[in-house]
């Protein structure tokens, strides 16, 4: 019997440190080579993706509108979800600036505005 339980808690460690974690938070503050950056691309473009080495990336929306994002995983696949509500009285852009976390390299990367897929309109590296 104690061997069966040791057998189900190794299988169970195993199986878990199998899954990718995948994180996505909204960030006030980024590292000053980010913003250097930044301040180069200016705030035209609506999102842009800026790698920081292959475990973490940023993610800048510039919208009038208030954003929240979501990230997923689909085999290969990661999956990043904006969900946008645009506010007409607003004119003035705000710079949202998401911190990507990930512990695996993905082959592709979806990304998707309100239901609808869109493209990245600027990525980088620093």
């Amino acid at each position: 019997m104690r061997k069966l339980l040791i057998i189900f808690l190794c299988s169970i460690i195993a199986l878990s440190a199998c899954q990718s974690t995948i994180a996505i938070t909204e960030v006030k503050s980024v590292p000053r080579d980010l913003q250097k950056i930044l301040n180069v691309l200016g705030m035209e473009d609506y999102v842009q993706m800026i790698n920081n080495g292959e475990k973490r990336s940023f993610i800048v929306i510039n919208t009038k509108g208030t954003v929240t994002v979501s990230v997923k995983s689909k085999g290969d696949t990661m999956v990043i979800n904006i969900d946008e509500v645009e506010n007409q009285n607003n004119e003035v852009i705000t710079q949202h600036i998401f911190k990507l976390t990930k512990d695996v390299n993905y082959e592709y990367i979806d990304l998707y505005k309100n239901g609808e897929q869109i493209p990245f309109d600027t990525v980088g590296a620093f």
